[in-house]
């Protein structure tokens, strides 16, 4: 994302996107550099929620259509728009440990 697409009045021109990470049907709103990979919001995420019982590299990150993200890429990788939904769930086979 060029500097020039970049929406006014964006915290002083730091690059912030607003996240709404869904986890397990609970949303929780994170605000994210676009340089931070996506793991740490996954991690901020889960720690807001209070779902720690398992460890985050057991919970896959989805788009609103569903599409598995990487979560060592980087917020501003996916090109999300200044507001997003994501959502957290345990991989399979993970849910019964």
């Amino acid at each position: 994302m060029q500097d020039s697409e970049k929406k006014p009045g964006s915290d002083h021109g730091s690059n912030f996107v607003e996240i709404t990470v869904v986890v397990n049907g609970q949303p929780v709103v994170i605000r994210a550099l676009e340089q931070q990979p996506l793991h740490v919001i996954r991690q901020k995420a889960l720690e807001e929620t209070k779902n720690l019982a398992q460890p985050p590299e057991n919970w896959e990150i989805k788009n609103e259509g569903g599409e598995l993200l990487d979560p060592d890429k980087k917020v501003g990788e996916f090109g999300f728009d200044m507001q997003v939904t994501l959502f957290l769930s345990l991989k399979a086979g993970v849910a019964g440990v």
